[in-house]
């Protein structure tokens, strides 16, 4: 219990320092724009997020969700594939290899995908 505690305090510590609850911001967004994945690999796309717009002062939580029309739902990354986040941006790679199908950037703007992205963070 006293563990608990110690460390409850050391996270809102840390969230004091970081900025006032006023500089508190949420921003969202769809990004579409699908590029060869990270590694060049067959079978995974990205794409770049910018979040310029939102006035980050320090790298946010993100949490994004895939939606398409078809072929979204076997995929891989969608939820942990961000790499690069910073205040002002991030890049997520998805991954998607299904028997003989591999997905590619001209696919997922076939089937309509589209990464649907919330940030969270502090902005002073």
């Amino acid at each position: 219990m006293k563990t608990l505690a110690v460390l409850s305090i050391l996270i809102i510590g840390t969230l004091a320092r970081e900025g006032p609850s006023s500089c508190y911001k949420t921003c969202q967004g769809t990004a579409k724009n699908w590029l060869v994945g990270a590694s060049n690999e067959e079978g995974m796309v990205k794409v770049v997020v910018d979040l310029t717009g939102c006035g980050f002062s320090s790298p946010p939580v993100v949490h994004t969700m895939l939606n398409g029309a078809a072929y979204n739902i076997q995929t891989k990354g969608g939820a942990s594939g961000i790499r690069n986040l910073s205040a002002t941006g991030f890049e997520l790679n998805i991954h998607q290899v299904v028997e003989s199908y591999r997905t590619s950037p001209a696919k997922a703007k076939k089937y309509g995908w589209e990464l649907l992205w919330t940030a969270t963070g502090f902005g002073c």
